[in-house]
């Protein structure tokens, strides 16, 4: 009774259409691994680079789209009040990698002073919702998309990784990092 009063939240564990598992978003080709990990307002991810030559993220040509609203994108090393458009791309040289994490500039928002990031999936219920389990519907449904552009071996590609949920924990506290 105490939970359908203050709502549920949830935890989710996501894959990708274009990962060979279903338990993680891997991507690997030609001797780059890519991990993507989808953390509320972020991806979270992991390059490594094994291809023989240094590995390109091309962030200017790079973008998200969710309900069909695109959206730049802006990594971890970058400010949130410099322009998108002016990314210098990051640079994996052979045998090293990088962690970093991707955040759609459709999820930022200003306020006079006050900087918000809203969530690329929903983290809690509505607390007066009669139905408060909708969000276990999302298990298997497509959820939003990112293209990341790379370079490798010289060659410009663009990569489409649509993201689902797989798993879908409630709890009664957040499950966000602090």
């Amino acid at each position: 009774m105490i939970d359908a009063v203050h709502g549920h939240y949830y935890q989710y564990k996501f894959s990708m259409r274009q990962s060979d598992s279903r338990k993680k978003a891997l991507w690997e080709n030609r001797g780059v691994k890519l991990l993507l990990v989808p953390d509320y307002n972020r991806i979270n991810f992991s390059l490594e680079n094994h291809s023989g030559a240094p590995v390109e993220i091309i962030w200017t040509q790079s973008s998200m789209v969710q309900l069909n609203d695109s959206s730049a994108v802006i990594h971890g090393g970058i400010s949130l009040n410099s322009n998108p458009r002016a990314q210098a791309p990051s640079v994996i040289a052979n045998g090293q990698s990088l962690q970093d994490f991707i955040l759609p500039l459709l999820l930022i928002e200003i306020n006079g002073k006050t900087l918000s990031i809203r969530d690329l999936y929903p983290e809690k219920d509505d607390e007066l919702s009669e139905k408060n389990d909708w969000i276990m519907h999302l298990i298997g449904q497509d959820l939003f998309k990112l293209y990341l552009v790379l370079k490798i071996n010289g060659q410009q590609q663009q990569l489409a990784f649509t993201f689902y949920p797989v798993e879908i924990m409630r709890g009664a506290h957040s499950f966000k990092n602090k």
